[in-house]
């Protein structure tokens, strides 16, 4: 099993990124905020934890946690966030090594997508690590549209995390991705079809 790690910067795109590899590769696909979302499913570990340090005004329909509401409480208070994600990432990085691990003795590939992906030594699980580069005044338009969010909290959101430099001395192949989804594409598409054969080679 040949592992393909995706990273990038809040609107770069990184999962628009996974989606077309995995079509390019049949690959299994895995996103790392979604399987933030199951952990902290009720009944398990995290979303215990979480109520118990935040109470029950942060529940949504079905007693689910409200990630809005959570969201709203640790953005700006750095020592909640680090307990969140102290709970949510150790269950995250548990749930992505066991699907690894009972896979890799398969052919195939598998996309590992997250935004965190030095931070919580996810690189480890990948085989070859993509990082998309995206202008930051483009992923701030992005968020604008898509999400609605503000310049100004763009770009703080922007600023908590890595700069550039970090991931393009540590990633094995930048995806430039300034453009349309179409030009997105055709670059995804311009790859190597074999790259699991060539990793092997140069190994």
């Amino acid at each position: 099993m040949f592992v393909i790690g995706i990273t990038g910067g809040v609107g770069s795109g990184k999962s628009l990124v996974a989606k077309i590899a995995r079509k390019k590769y049949n690959a299994s696909l895995l996103i790392a905020d979604e399987l933030g979302h199951i952990v902290m499913e009720p009944g398990n570990n995290a979303y215990n934890k979480i109520i118990e340090r935040f109470g029950r005004d942060i529940l949504g329909d079905s007693s689910k946690i409200d990630r809005n509401k959570l969201a709203d409480i640790v953005f700006n208070n750095d020592k909640e966030r680090l307990y969140v994600n102290g709970i949510i990432h150790p269950e995250v990085i548990k749930y992505i090594e066991s699907y690894i691990n009972e896979r890799k003795s398969q052919d195939g590939y598998i996309i590992l997508e997250t935004a965190v992906m030095y931070e919580t030594g996810c690189d480890r699980f990948c085989n070859e690590i993509w990082y998309v580069h995206t202008p930051a005044d483009t992923r701030i338009k992005r968020l604008s549209k898509n999400r609605g969010y503000t310049e100004e909290k763009s770009r703080q959101i922007i600023g908590k995390q890595k700069p550039d430099k970090f991931f393009m001395e540590r990633a094995g192949r930048i995806i430039e991705n300034p453009g349309s989804i179409k030009d997105l594409e055709n670059i995804i598409n311009s790859l190597p079809d074999t790259l699991k054969n060539v990793f092997n080679l140069i190994k």
